[in-house]
């Protein structure tokens, strides 16, 4: 089989061909070609116009498409696989994704087309999952803001949530989704002696020491809420006024997975009413925000520009970790990374 890997700014090509070695060595034919974009900026607004529109929002280059034309699989982070890009390739029988999130693929029309995708679940979630503890530490104990204050050269140790500044252990942590991410976010707070609720329907085995509850309960009783779940239709704005006014006065709400999942315009409401203790927020509805967004501006959130997944470990491990679920479905006939289940086991035949 031929494999083409769409390299990026974040995961080059070179990270491609040294985590598909093996299928090299397999017999397989690998070759890269590198998306060519500006700087990071405009990847992130190509990413952010993909998952508010759909994969058809933007269509890559013909450099690209003319390096994919032949390819059996194509293997991409990024870089939109749209209805175009899967006409110009008439041997495609599979797409790799280097992340967890699919958005960037035309799933409904590669399905229709018998083409197996597969995505890469977890791959980050160790990174991610890091990054949510550090922002509730953040946010609760105004790490970053009495870093800032020092910075310009103020001394300050009164901030808004000065009455209520808790200790983490006794208290309730809510997780929302409770799937790779989620999990190690929980192994992690259970590590600071916190109590664990978890709200997700699709889940039905938990650890022991996680106790699986509706949304409303966990809305109520948890001091830190933190978002883990995926983006879809289902759950948009799924934290929206009504949902916002159930937590706690002395709550945190952390967003470290998709704005989508929380009215913005609630949330800022809520914060700048002081009716919750604050926010910390690495995801936002227009990114980049500029230094008036709303909720910017309140001094009762900690802000950091989408930098949740992103550690070299996370980009480095993410074609290993394909390649070598690859290897599994190519020699095993099985694999747990594929999206479009209904179409597998017809088609598997042809990997």
């Amino acid at each position: 089989m031929k494999i083409v890997g769409i390299g990026d700014l974040l995961i080059p090509e070179n990270f491609i061909k040294s985590g598909f070695l093996g299928l090299e060595k397999m017999g397989h034919r690998i070759e890269t070609v590198q998306w060519k974009l500006e700087n990071y900026e405009e990847l992130q607004n190509i990413n952010l116009l993909v998952e508010t529109h759909g994969s058809e929002a933007y269509e890559p280059s013909n450099d690209v498409l003319q390096a994919v034309q032949d390819a059996d699989v194509i293997i991409t982070q990024f870089c939109p696989i749209t209805k175009r890009v899967i006409d110009s390739c008439k041997n495609l029988k599979m797409i790799g994704v280097l992340r967890g999130g699919y958005e960037n693929i035309n799933v409904k029309y590669a399905t229709e087309k018998e083409i197996i995708v597969c995505n890469t679940p977890g791959r980050n979630a160790d990174a991610v999952a890091d990054f949510a503890v550090g922002m509730i530490l953040s946010e609760c104990r105004n790490i970053a803001k009495s870093h800032r204050n020092l910075k310009e050269g103020k001394w300050v140790r009164d901030y808004s949530n000065a009455a209520t500044v808790p200790d983490l252990p006794g208290n309730k942590a809510g997780i929302i989704g409770l799937g790779a991410i989620g999990r190690k976010v929980a192994q992690r707070l259970r590590g600071f002696d916190m109590e664990i609720m978890a709200y997700d329907p699709y889940v039905k085995e938990v650890p022991d020491y996680v106790e699986l509850v509706s949304l409303e309960k966990l809305m109520r009783e948890c001091l830190i809420v933190t978002l883990h779940t995926r983006l879809s239709a289902s759950t948009e704005h799924m934290i929206n006024a009504e949902v916002l006014r159930m937590m706690r006065p002395d709550a945190y709400l952390i967003n470290t997975a998709r704005s989508g999942l929380v009215d913005e315009k609630a949330l800022y409401e809520v914060l700048k009413a002081g009716k919750i203790a604050g926010a910390a927020l690495d995801v936002f509805d227009v990114e980049p925000p500029l230094a008036d967004y709303p909720l910017i501006t309140l001094p009762n959130v900690t802000v950091t520009p989408h930098l949740a997944g992103g550690t070299v470990d996370a980009f480095t491990r993410s074609p290993k970790l394909l390649a070598k679920e690859m290897e599994t479905l190519i020699t095993e006939k099985d694999s747990r990374f594929v999206v479009n289940k209904e179409i597998f086991s017809k088609v598997i035949e042809q990997i």
